[in-house]
């Protein structure tokens, strides 16, 4: 699906911060707009300072590699379907796992190194997300403005929950919520959810690392995420607000906004005008500059069938 502004566009930004307790930055965050569509990525690294660093950015590399492979001047990503779009995404995944679990064993000082991974590839009326490991991706309805967790966090704790163990607020506060069951690094074989969304105009993708649910609950994220229509300014006050509170871990966060173009706007404006079929038509090429006909003669020339007073 094409980006132009009659078939609807994405506004997106990512930002990250180092906290305010941490002494380097393990996340990992990037962010690729495309004509056409957004993908974005956030991996969030363990296994201590230099080891962390390195496999989230393996993570966001692999996706770097992708787009060098498949987006080419004769070729565009976004032409593909979507179950090749998801077969190319997992194999870059699966490749950053194994280049993880290598570097590990080349060098016994990164052992036990790991991320987390979550991408997601947007169009304007639907997202493709991968995902491994508690980095979330979140999506705001634009009508009720209720916020939904799209992924599932791979810890042993939402595991707990999920079976009924645990309430989520004790999930919130247990020793061992940081504690993952699944993340890049591990093992050779590696479980990727995959989840497909649709989006409408207004719709927000809010994707981060758990550095901000640790200190911003998910009804501040819809709220700041539905007030905030700039998606760098959204990205600046979530990431302030996790640092107001604490900033204990690093923080990223990405925002992706699903927009419409002129044409769309006009005719969701004018639908209680009750206008005809012809008339929102003739709307639509009115938005289109290309479409239109300059008019022939001067200023003070009159349209035929016209009358001057």
């Amino acid at each position: 699906m094409g980006g132009s502004d009659h078939m609807g566009r994405l506004r997106s930004a990512a930002c990250t911060s180092i906290g305010r307790v941490r002494e380097n930055n393990e996340d990992n965050v990037q962010l690729w707009q495309q004509d056409g569509y957004v993908i974005a990525v956030v991996a969030d690294g363990m296994g201590g300072a230099a080891a962390g660093e390195q496999a989230s950015q393996i993570a966001v590399d692999a996706i770097q590699t992708m787009l060098n492979t498949y987006q080419t001047d004769s070729h565009v990503l976004d032409e593909r379907p979507d179950e090749q779009i998801v077969s190319i995404i997992l194999d870059a995944i699966r490749k950053a796992n194994a280049s993880i679990l290598r570097r590990a064993t080349d060098d016994p000082e990164l052992r036990g190194m790991g991320t987390t991974m979550t991408v997601t590839f947007a169009r304007p009326n639907r997202a493709l997300i991968a995902h491994v490991g508690d980095s979330r991706a979140y999506l705001i309805d634009s009508r009720s403005k209720r916020i939904n967790q799209i992924t599932a966090d791979h810890s042993f704790v939402e595991a707990l929950v999920a079976a009924g163990h645990l309430t989520q607020e004790q999930a919130e506060e247990h020793p061992m919520r940081n504690v993952l069951y699944r993340a890049l690094g591990q093992n050779e074989d590696i479980d990727i959810d995959i989840y497909e969304i649709r989006l409408r105009y207004g719709d927000r993708i809010v994707m981060c690392s758990d550095g901000l649910t640790h200190h911003v609950k998910s009804m501040e994220i819809a709220a700041i995420a539905s007030e905030e229509g700039d998606p760098s300014t959204c990205c600046d006050k979530l990431i302030a607000l996790a640092n107001e509170r604490g900033g204990e871990d690093n923080i990223s966060v990405v925002v992706i906004g699903a927009e419409i173009g002129l044409a769309e706007r006009a005719t969701i404006e004018l639908q209680s005008l009750d206008l005809s079929v012809d008339d929102t038509l003739v709307l639509k090429n009115a938005a289109d500059q290309t479409k239109l006909d300059p008019l022939e003669g001067g200023e003070d020339e009159t349209m035929p069938g016209s009358s001057e007073n």
